[in-house]
């Protein structure tokens, strides 16, 4: 018993036992210390097409000095840029600034760094390198990169690289990588083809145009009009003026502004305007002009002609008589003695394209003929017989001052005519007796 308690004060007062006992866990507690306290700085950078949505970046989760994987290329035509969206994201997991650098613009082609500001960071960039914002675990910003190739060279190839370095750690870096190739260009245009019309004298036609630029290349198309000798061809803006809307093809009274050029158009671009054309007042039925649109540009153009004819109303008066006593039938003439019963029928026809409107009839009652006031009645049928039509579809008619006075026609009234529709004929009817 004696000898376990030497041993036991022993092992808790001799200082070199305490401290081996105690050194066994020093790695283990240093290495669980360093998990806590070493903070992981890292930038990420992806990119993509400016014109491509948030899901085509590319780059991310993938850390590179030098950009071997984390590249895109576009292609730049003369006077249209590369454009390219870098997004830069702290992807660490304390808050950050990184410094970004890249080349600026040179003799073979032109670069900038535009911040969602708005503000071209080019300088910053190119020389000592643009500081970010502090950005927050997981926080981000982008810059948009714009490459314009100076000496336009086909099939040369530019690339600029972006790098990002972390402030709290100079070994975390990221690069991404654009590459611009000057390509050829090719100039195309299509003009609309709006279908033929139709317009009454002195009415106004409108044609509802749209060039497209579908070459790869910035266009700008002349506009011309030819044509029509005597129907007035005109150009104008659908620019939605007056309240209407843009573009939508259908003129309103506040679209007057006159066009003679489309602008210039980005590849895709369009530029909607009206042909109006004016049918002449004297302008007959089936009358027809043709009108030759054509939009030139650099390289290119196109055309379409439109052809536009008059419809307007043909009404025509014609007479018959049957002799009712000898049971004759409807001629243009007809024998009859005294004593004879005979009916008069006039047609009037519109044989135009277009309905005829406020149609009205004044006939005097040719000499030695009684009329029977109650025989007198308007009629579509042409036989003669049956029930007269009703005045709201066909008109009213009545003896005055020895003549047949009429108003004739759809909603015709007593004191105005009514309109009568293309190939349709109203009939009046009357009975005499020959003196």
């Amino acid at each position: 018993m004696k000898l376990i308690e030497i041993n036991k004060y022993y092992s808790v007062r001799n200082p070199l036992i305490r401290l081996l006992s105690w050194l066994r866990y020093v790695p283990v507690i240093l290495l669980f210390m360093g998990n806590v306290a070493v903070a992981a700085y890292q930038p990420d950078l992806m990119v993509r097409l400016a014109s491509e949505s948030d899901a085509s970046y590319l780059g991310g989760g993938i850390y590179e000095g030098s950009a071997s994987l984390q590249s895109r290329s576009q292609a730049a035509y003369s006077g249209i840029p590369a454009r390219f969206t870098v997004l830069l994201v702290n992807a660490g997991d304390q808050p950050d600034r990184f410094l970004v650098t890249g080349p600026g613009s040179g003799s073979a082609f032109k670069v900038s760094y535009t911040d969602p500001g708005g503000v071209d960071r080019a300088a910053a960039i190119s020389g000592a390198g643009y500081l970010t914002p502090e950005l927050p675990p997981g926080g981000s910003t982008l810059l948009v990169v714009q490459v314009t190739p100076a000496l336009f060279t086909l099939g040369a190839s530019y690339r600029v690289p972006l790098t990002a370095v972390s402030t709290g750690d100079a070994f975390a870096v990221d690069q991404v990588k654009t590459e611009t190739v000057a390509c050829g260009q090719t100039a195309a245009v299509t003009v609309s083809a709006p279908p033929d019309g139709v317009g009454g004298p002195g009415t106004v036609v409108n044609y509802p145009y749209t060039v497209t630029n579908v070459g790869n290349t910035v266009n700008s198309f002349v506009l011309a009009v030819s044509g029509g000798s005597g129907w007035k061809g005109e150009l104008f803006a659908d620019d939605g003026a007056g309240g209407s809307v843009v573009g939508d093809g259908v003129r309103q009274p506040g679209e007057t502004r006159i066009c003679a050029t489309t602008g210039t158009l980005a590849p895709g671009a369009s530029f909607r305007f009206f042909l109006a054309v004016t049918v002449p007042e004297s302008g007959s039925d089936g009358a027809r002009c043709d009108h030759l649109l054509a939009a030139t540009g650099e390289g290119a153009s196109g055309s379409d002609q439109v052809g536009t004819r008059a419809a307007a109303p043909v009404v025509g008066l014609a007479e018959a008589v049957r002799n009712i006593t000898r049971g004759g039938v409807f001629e243009a003439s007809a024998e009859a003695i005294p004593g004879d019963e005979i009916q008069y029928r006039m047609g009037i026809t519109n044989s135009g394209s277009a309905p005829a409107t406020k149609v009205n009839l004044e006939s005097p009652i040719p000499a030695g003929l009684s009329v029977a006031a109650d025989t007198l009645f308007v009629s579509l049928s042409p036989a003669g017989e049956g029930t007269p039509c009703a005045a709201a579809e066909c008109g009213v008619a009545r003896i005055q001052e020895g003549g047949i006075v009429a108003q004739l026609g759809q909603r015709a009234g007593d004191a105005a005519g009514g309109s009568i529709a293309p190939g349709r004929t109203v009939y009046i009817f009357f009975k005499a007796q020959v003196q």
